[in-house]
Parts: C-alpha cells; structure tokens; sequence
C-alpha cells in the first residue's frame, strides 16, 4: 500500500533518498491525487476516511493545506472584507447597512401658543425644571413645535450657489423638484383651482389585446398600445408612487391579458372629469377635459399660487404626517427620533427665548445640567433678615438638603400628612377646553387647602407643592402650624431662596461668607502704596465688594452658580436658528 502512494518520480531517486520513511506524511490536497483516497483510507482504523474514523490525523499540518475544509479561498470574499471585520458585500461580524443620510438640515422650534401655555405653567408654579425635561416635553406631540428645514449644500458645486427648497402654497410643504410640489398641489388641493364634474364619455375604440396593471397598487394603468398610456403612467407614479425610481416602477409593471380585466379599463375609462376654472379671468380658457389640460393651465397662470422656493422652509409639526413620502420627510422623522432621545439642539433653540421672557437659566452640578425657572435665585448673607419661622424653616432645609416636600411636614413640625405626588410638568394646549378643565382642576384643589394665604399670593399658592391633608383632624395649634408652614414656604420658593426641584424636592443653598475686611495696617499700606506710585487702587469699600463677588462666585461653584446678568449675545442667533452650547 505504501508503494501504491508514492509518486510516479520516487522510483528514479531511491538510490539517493528513501522516500518510505516518508510515506506517512501528505504535503498535498486530496484532489491533487487520484490515489490519494486509498492512501487515506489505509491509515486509519477500520478502512474508513480520516474525518469518519476514529484515528488521529499523521500530521497536524494536514488540515491546513486541505483547501476543501481548512484555510478558505481567496477570492473576491477576502476582497470584500475590510479591517475591523466588515466588507462591501456584508462579510464580517457586525456589518450593517450604511444609515441614511439626511438631504436637509432639520430644525425645531416651540409652536407659539404651546409655548405660552408653558411659560404660563412655570411661572404659576414657580418650580424649576431641567431645561432637557422641558425640550421633552415639547417634543411629545407635533403639535407643539414647528419643523425648518435648509437644503444641504451638493457635491461639486460652485460657493455661489445656494441650494433651494421647493414648497407647495397650499399646505405649505418642502419638496425636492418644483415638480413635486405641483404634482402634490393636484392631488390634494385641486379644488381650490377648479371645480370638478364628473361626466360620461365615450370609452377609446382600439384593438386591446392586452391591458397593464400597476405590481404596487395593483391599479390597471391601460393598454400599451394606447396613445394615453405614458400619460397615464407618468400620472400614477408621480400621485401614488413614492420612494423608487421610475426605472424601478416600470420594472414592476404586469401585463394581464383576461378579458375581464380589459373591460374592466374599458368601463372606468367611460367616466370622465370637466375642470372648471375658479376666480377665471378675461381671455382665460372656461373648462378643461383632462388632468394634464388643467395641469398646463395652472403653470403658465396660477403658478404663484401653486408652488414657490426658498433657501428654507418652515412648517407646523402637525402637518409631517401629511407630507407624501420622500427622503425630505424621512430626514425630519429621523431628526425628531434623535431629539427625543438628546433634545440638545432643541435645547438650544428653546433657552434664549426663555431668557427674553425673563426666566433664570443656570447650570449645576460637575456636569453642568441646565436647569430654568421663572424665579431668580437670591443668596442670603449675613446682612439677610428673615422672621423667626422662616429663619427656621430656611435653616432646616439647608440642613436637610434635597428633603421631599412631602415630608417636611412631619420632619419639621411633626404633623404626619398625605402628600400628593410632585406634579409632572404639563403641556397644556392652549384652547378653551383645556383652559376650562384646569380652572376646575385648580378650584378643586383649592378647596382642600387651609385659606390663610394672603390676597396677593393666593394664586400663586394655588400651585403650592406643600398642598397636603391631614390624616387625622388636627388641633387648632396644629392646624396653626400646618398652615404658618405652607406660607413660609411658599414665600421662600416664590423669592428664590429655596428651590423647589420638578420632583418635590427642595434646596436652600448655604449663606454667603462674609467678606474679609482690612485691618489698620493694611489700610495704611494701601495708602502709602496709592500716594507713592500714583496709581489708581480700588478702595476698601471697593475692595470688599470685589470680595464679596469672588466668594460669591466660589461659594456657588460647589453648589450652584448664580445666574449670570450679562445679555446673553447668542440669543438672537438661535431664534434664527443659530445654536449655542447646552451641556
């Protein structure tokens, strides 16, 4: 058997080399020799192949130079593969397929009376919120916020050139092509052009052997050997097809050749449509029998009022859903999908407007969270004169920080009550309905609260986190206490001495540290020092007071830094849709 494995040129070097010694040993693959597989068999138990036996392979080596099994083909797979594992024709472990890329900028802004009725709720509620938490919310619904979108700039042309948009002037929706438009203006808003009548007419008169029916819709197009037929088609696809070429379209066209499909067309193409025009002026045509008629017409003279373009477009949210479906409505919708999830963009449109209604906008904490509210912050000193209950209050929750609301009632003074659970922040839409049912909503809450806020604070108090019940009737004392308590804090929120979180949660930052004064012998060499280089030193008053600033500025760095009370130059910038940083 080892004879028979040799190779045909063994016998004319056995003189130099014995090559039996090698005979166990295969440097080739099975396929390169025919009597490769008796030799195979030969060496393992049984007469069996090596991967059906039970014996161990005579060389480790072996299993590499099988190409069948071991080391794969090069090839165009291995060309395809890239580092990291991913290829152009999808080998390797995780490839995906590439993400869509947006084919405008995409903006979102606050709807006007959303917006209002926010701004109303924050200030009657005098909490402070995240200003992510608040871009959520606006987010929620369309409704709430408006979509600007800006053509992104193409390939290879000139500076010059300022890409633009298309839009429809009914609807008031963005389109690539000025085509576009058109053809959504005479599908949804034909109407505002033309008065339409449906008439009988006379089917076409042909040989129809066979009739074309749309692989999408399944809608019957018309014989192809009808001289409306490219019409037809143009037709269908441009009103009900969206997403694929009119190439691909075409390709999925099937032709039937039933006679009842045939008469099927015949029978709807006996129902016909007059165009009359609206608002028709001297010399203009009356009517018109075909969609492309009409179609001539109001290019070449309503055209102003059909379409028009801009470097961009501006649109409500609510009106997405109506947009058809085409790479400008895919990029809003993922642009909005990415919001939701890091609302920092919308963050950013959103802030400046807040600070020109006047609310506080400020950061916290090492990472630098925005927070916003309709109450400036304030910072006691000890210059700051409070009265003996909110003294006390104030120092409680500073020893306390972060302590629930609807604890402090029996932590403070001891009186156990059912707290509410902190409100969420609300949108409320700004229509009557909406409006009457918060008017109850609020006089119905008011009714559980103890009537001993003063005039002047009593609608705000209305929207007092501290509302609670008592589980048990009180004492006159204690029912003194609950309500001396309710006002106290009240007054310190609406102040801005003590910050109510938007989930019930209170903060009162610690006082500000007195400032350092100078002692005699300072003030002398300061005096000394002013008299002989003649230059201009601030005085101690001066000087304390820039004291006083720094350590107001470090104080605050641990907790929470004071608003700033410079303009806030960006601000105009973004209403535009310019952007500023929000962490």
């Amino acid at each position: 058997m080892a004879e028979e494995t040799a190779s045909p040129s063994s016998g004319a070097s056995k003189d130099a080399l014995d090559l039996n010694s090698l005979s166990g040993l295969d440097f080739g693959p099975d396929w390169a020799d025919g009597k490769a597989s008796k030799s195979a068999k030969s060496r393992t138990p049984g007469g069996e192949g090596p991967h059906k036996g039970k014996g161990k392979r005579s060389s480790p080596h072996a299993s590499r130079d099988r190409r069948a099994g071991g080391r794969p083909q090069r090839g165009r797979a291995d060309q395809g593969q890239t580092r990291g594992g991913q290829g152009k024709r999808g080998f390797g472990r995780g490839n995906s397929r590439p993400d869509f890329e947006p084919v405008v900028k995409v903006d979102l802004y606050p709807q006007d009376e959303a917006f209002d009725a926010l701004v109303k709720r924050l200030r009657a509620s005098a909490r402070t919120y995240q200003l992510f938490e608040i871009a959520h919310l606006l987010l929620e619904k369309p409704e709430r916020y408006v979509v600007v979108v800006t053509p992104k700039p193409k390939r290879n042309s000139g500076e010059d050139a300022k890409p633009l948009l298309y839009y429809s002037v009914p609807g008031h929706l963005p389109f690539e092509s000025e085509e576009e438009a058109i053809n959504y203006v005479l599908k949804e808003h034909i109407d505002q052009f033309f008065e339409i009548e449906e008439i009988e007419v006379d089917p076409p008169s042909g040989n129809f052997q066979m009739v074309n029916r749309c692989g999408i819709t399944g809608e019957l197009l018309g014989p192809p050997n009808y001289h409306r037929y490219q019409e037809f088609t143009q037709r269908h696809y441009a009103a009900r097809i969206s997403g694929m070429s009119f190439e691909r379209f075409q390709s999925k066209i099937e032709a039937s050749k039933e006679q009842e499909d045939i008469d099927a067309w015949l029978e709807s193409m006996k129902k016909g449509a007059r165009y009359t025009v609206k608002e028709r002026q001297e010399n203009e045509p009356e009517s018109f029998d075909t969609l492309e008629a009409a179609r001539h017409f109001l290019i070449h003279h309503r055209k102003d009022k059909v379409v028009g373009s801009g470097e961009s477009v501006r649109f409500a949210g609510r009106d997405i859903e109506r947009m058809p479906r085409s790479n400008i409505r895919r990029s809003v919708e993922t642009y909005i999908e990415q919001q939701k999830h890091f609302p920092l963009d919308s963050a950013n449109n959103i802030r400046g407007r807040l600070r020109r209604h006047k609310f506080a906008v400020y950061k916290k904490g090492s990472k630098g969270v925005s927070y916003v509210c309709a109450v400036k912050r304030k910072f006691r000193d000890s210059k700051t004169v409070f009265t003996d209950s909110i003294g006390e209050l104030i120092d409680f929750i500073e020893k306390h920080p972060e302590i629930p609301a609807s604890k402090l009632s029996n932590e403070y003074i001891g009186i156990d009550t059912e707290k509410q659970k902190p409100e969420t922040l609300k949108m409320q839409e700004a229509d009557q309905k909406a409006a009457k049912e918060t008017a109850n909503e609020d006089a119905a809450e008011s009714a559980t609260e103890p009537d001993q806020t003063p005039e002047s604070d009593a609608p705000e108090a209305k929207e007092a986190s501290t509302r609670a019940t008592p589980k048990e009737s009180l004492s006159a004392d204690e029912q003194e206490k609950l309500n001396q308590l309710m006002v106290d804090l009240r007054w310190l929120i609406t102040e801005g001495y003590v910050t109510e979180y938007g989930d019930g949660r209170l903060f009162a930052p610690p006082p500000l540290p007195e400032p350092k004064k100078k002692t005699d012998g300072e003030k002398a060499k300061v005096s000394e020092k002013s008299s002989e280089d003649q230059s201009e030193e601030p005085t101690v008053a001066e000087t304390s007071e820039a004291e006083k600033k720094s350590s107001d500025i470090d104080t605050s760095a641990s907790t929470d830094a004071p608003a700033s009370n410079e303009p806030d130059k960006k601000e105009d910038k973004q209403e535009r849709g310019g952007s500023d940083s929000v962490s």
